[in-house]
């Protein structure tokens, strides 16, 4: 019994020695740790905007004026198929975007609404889809960008619209404002 505990002492210590180094200096190791602040996104302004169509006095620029009494009107078939392009003259990192629909709640109840969405970016072959809530508060998308000076959405359904009151409703797609979030590229 003595012997085969000295032998599995034997056998540690040398698998331990094989495993060490066997006998020599240790070798000694330095870790080093980095810490990545992260950039603090803030808003973006595009320098331009443009639309598939608008309803006169409903330009799409209105989407990125800051101003809560304009919007955009697409004029299309109900909003379907309709984009918007943000254009940046700097490349900048976008992180996400927030859609408001219209704030006042019979306006937005008779006009369409964006549902279901495409968004694109000309620096990622990365298309990012979702859709919106059927409601008038602001909704917030992440998105995924490096370096872009474009950014486009694209309508790919809707919700209808519905009579307000004794008002019918309207056949067109509105959207209050478009703000975008991310850093300088």
């Amino acid at each position: 019994m003595l012997g085969a505990v000295v032998l599995f002492v034997a056998l540690a210590a040398l698998i331990f020695n094989v495993f060490r180094g066997g006998g020599e200096e240790a070798a000694t190791s330095t870790t080093t740790t980095s810490t990545t602040v992260p950039v603090a996104a803030v808003e973006l302004f595009p320098a331009t905007v443009e639309a598939s169509s608008f309803l006169n006095g409903h330009d799409p620029e209105n989407l990125i004026d800051g101003d809560a009494d304009t919007d955009w009107n697409d004029d299309g078939a109900r909003g379907v198929d309709a984009w918007v392009r943000l254009s940046f003259t700097q490349p900048v990192r976008i992180t996400e975007i927030e859609l408001q629909n219209l704030f006042d709640d019979d306006r937005f109840k008779k006009n369409y609404k964006i549902q279901g969405y495409l968004i694109t970016t000309n620096d990622l072959s990365i298309e990012i889809s979702g859709r919106l809530a059927n409601t008038n508060d602001p909704q917030r998308i992440p998105i995924a960008s490096i370096g872009t000076t474009e950014l486009t959405i694209e309508v790919k359904s809707t919700y209808p619209a519905e009579p307000a009151g004794d008002r019918p409703p309207f056949n067109e797609l509105a959207l209050q404002s478009v703000r975008v979030f991310g850093s300088d590229g």
